[in-house]
Protein backbone atom coordinates (compact mmCIF):
# COMPACT_ATOMS: atom_id res chain seq x y z
CA UNK A 1 0.00 0.00 0.00
CA UNK A 2 2.60 2.29 0.64
CA UNK A 3 4.32 1.85 -2.75
CA UNK A 4 1.33 2.58 -4.47
CA UNK A 5 1.08 5.87 -2.18
CA UNK A 6 5.05 6.82 -3.41
CA UNK A 7 3.77 5.92 -6.68
CA UNK A 8 0.87 7.78 -6.75
CA UNK A 9 2.25 11.23 -4.99
CA UNK A 10 4.97 10.88 -7.61
CA UNK A 11 2.80 10.74 -10.63
CA UNK A 12 0.87 14.15 -9.33
CA UNK A 13 4.26 15.90 -8.97
CA UNK A 14 5.54 14.69 -11.98
CA UNK A 15 1.97 16.07 -13.67
CA UNK A 16 2.15 19.12 -11.81
CA UNK A 17 5.78 19.65 -12.81
CA UNK A 18 5.35 19.56 -16.83
CA UNK A 19 2.63 22.26 -16.46
CA UNK A 20 5.37 25.19 -15.97
CA UNK A 21 6.53 23.61 -19.74
CA UNK A 22 5.59 27.08 -22.07
CA UNK A 23 3.86 26.32 -24.89
CA UNK A 24 4.37 28.84 -27.96
CA UNK A 25 0.23 29.58 -28.89
CA UNK A 26 -0.71 29.99 -32.60
CA UNK A 27 -2.63 33.23 -31.91
CA UNK A 28 -0.88 35.34 -34.63
CA UNK A 29 -2.83 38.63 -36.11
CA UNK A 30 -3.69 37.89 -39.76
CA UNK A 31 -2.55 42.14 -41.30
CA UNK A 32 -5.57 43.78 -42.43
CA UNK A 33 -6.52 43.38 -45.81
CA UNK A 34 -4.25 40.05 -46.07
CA UNK A 35 -6.73 37.38 -44.93
CA UNK A 36 -7.45 34.07 -47.52
CA UNK A 37 -11.21 35.37 -46.83
CA UNK A 38 -10.59 38.93 -48.30
CA UNK A 39 -7.55 38.22 -50.91
CA UNK A 40 -9.46 35.51 -52.71
CA UNK A 41 -12.99 36.84 -52.13
CA UNK A 42 -13.87 33.85 -50.28
CA UNK A 43 -17.73 33.30 -50.25
CA UNK A 44 -19.26 33.32 -46.84
CA UNK A 45 -20.40 29.62 -46.97
CA UNK A 46 -17.42 28.52 -47.68
CA UNK A 47 -15.30 30.86 -44.98
CA UNK A 48 -17.75 29.11 -42.67
CA UNK A 49 -17.22 25.60 -43.21
CA UNK A 50 -13.45 26.54 -43.50
CA UNK A 51 -13.80 28.09 -40.14
CA UNK A 52 -15.49 25.19 -38.28
CA UNK A 53 -13.47 22.55 -40.17
CA UNK A 54 -10.12 23.80 -40.96
CA UNK A 55 -8.98 27.28 -39.84
CA UNK A 56 -7.73 25.53 -36.38
CA UNK A 57 -4.42 23.42 -37.52
CA UNK A 58 -4.43 25.68 -41.29
CA UNK A 59 -4.07 29.48 -39.80
CA UNK A 60 -1.96 31.53 -37.72
CA UNK A 61 -4.95 31.45 -35.33
CA UNK A 62 -6.14 28.57 -33.24
CA UNK A 63 -9.58 29.02 -30.93
CA UNK A 64 -7.85 26.69 -27.89
CA UNK A 65 -10.04 24.13 -25.82
CA UNK A 66 -9.80 23.99 -22.32
CA UNK A 67 -7.39 20.89 -22.20
CA UNK A 68 -4.99 23.44 -24.12
CA UNK A 69 -4.19 25.11 -21.35
CA UNK A 70 -2.96 21.37 -19.33
CA UNK A 71 0.43 19.61 -20.10
CA UNK A 72 1.14 17.32 -22.11
CA UNK A 73 -1.77 17.71 -24.00
CA UNK A 74 -0.82 21.15 -24.98
CA UNK A 75 2.38 20.36 -26.45
CA UNK A 76 0.54 17.40 -28.45
CA UNK A 77 -1.72 20.25 -29.87
CA UNK A 78 1.12 22.67 -30.48
CA UNK A 79 2.38 19.80 -32.78
CA UNK A 80 -0.47 18.79 -34.40
CA UNK A 81 -0.95 22.66 -35.30
CA UNK A 82 2.53 23.48 -36.32
CA UNK A 83 2.40 20.29 -38.69
CA UNK A 84 -0.83 21.40 -40.29
CA UNK A 85 0.36 25.09 -40.98
CA UNK A 86 3.66 23.89 -42.46
CA UNK A 87 1.36 22.05 -45.00
CA UNK A 88 -1.14 24.20 -45.75
CA UNK A 89 -1.32 27.70 -43.90
CA UNK A 90 -4.67 29.42 -45.11
CA UNK A 91 -3.05 32.82 -44.14
CA UNK A 92 -0.15 32.73 -46.11
CA UNK A 93 -2.34 32.18 -49.44
CA UNK A 94 -1.53 35.42 -50.36
CA UNK A 95 2.30 34.97 -50.51
CA UNK A 96 1.89 32.23 -52.66
CA UNK A 97 2.76 31.83 -56.30
CA UNK A 98 0.45 30.45 -59.01
CA UNK A 99 1.76 27.06 -59.27
CA UNK A 100 1.72 26.87 -55.60
CA UNK A 101 -1.19 27.69 -55.17
CA UNK A 102 -2.97 25.36 -57.47
CA UNK A 103 -0.70 22.72 -55.94
CA UNK A 104 -2.46 23.69 -52.99
CA UNK A 105 -6.40 23.47 -54.01
CA UNK A 106 -5.22 20.08 -56.09
CA UNK A 107 -4.07 18.52 -52.64
CA UNK A 108 -7.53 20.50 -50.73
CA UNK A 109 -9.75 18.32 -52.77
CA UNK A 110 -7.41 15.15 -53.11
CA UNK A 111 -7.51 15.61 -48.51
CA UNK A 112 -11.52 16.22 -48.67
CA UNK A 113 -12.23 13.45 -51.59
CA UNK A 114 -10.16 11.16 -49.19
CA UNK A 115 -11.74 11.52 -45.89
CA UNK A 116 -8.80 12.82 -44.81
CA UNK A 117 -9.15 15.74 -43.61
CA UNK A 118 -10.29 16.95 -40.95
CA UNK A 119 -7.92 14.31 -39.18
CA UNK A 120 -10.00 11.70 -37.46
CA UNK A 121 -8.12 12.23 -33.96
CA UNK A 122 -10.07 15.96 -34.03
CA UNK A 123 -13.07 15.21 -34.85
CA UNK A 124 -13.32 12.96 -31.52
CA UNK A 125 -13.67 15.95 -29.85
CA UNK A 126 -14.51 18.37 -32.39
CA UNK A 127 -17.49 16.81 -34.15
CA UNK A 128 -18.85 19.93 -35.11
CA UNK A 129 -16.03 19.89 -37.41
CA UNK A 130 -17.42 16.79 -39.42
CA UNK A 131 -17.50 17.71 -42.84
CA UNK A 132 -21.02 16.78 -44.33
CA UNK A 133 -21.56 15.49 -47.91
CA UNK A 134 -22.89 19.09 -49.26
CA UNK A 135 -19.85 20.50 -47.35
CA UNK A 136 -17.29 18.54 -49.21
CA UNK A 137 -19.43 18.97 -52.72
CA UNK A 138 -18.96 22.98 -52.14
CA UNK A 139 -15.37 23.32 -50.90
CA UNK A 140 -14.33 21.02 -53.87
CA UNK A 141 -16.71 22.94 -56.01
CA UNK A 142 -14.81 26.14 -54.66
CA UNK A 143 -10.99 25.29 -54.99
CA UNK A 144 -12.00 23.33 -58.47
CA UNK A 145 -12.50 26.58 -59.97
CA UNK A 146 -10.06 28.78 -58.16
Amino acid sequence: MKKLAIIFISVVILFLAVQVIPVQRNELPIPAGKSFVIKFNVPDNVNLILQKSCYDCHSNHTNYPWYGNIQPTALLLEKHISEGRTKLNFDEFKDYGERRLRSKYTEIVKQIEQDKMPLTSYLWLHPEAQLSKSDKTLLIQYFQIQ
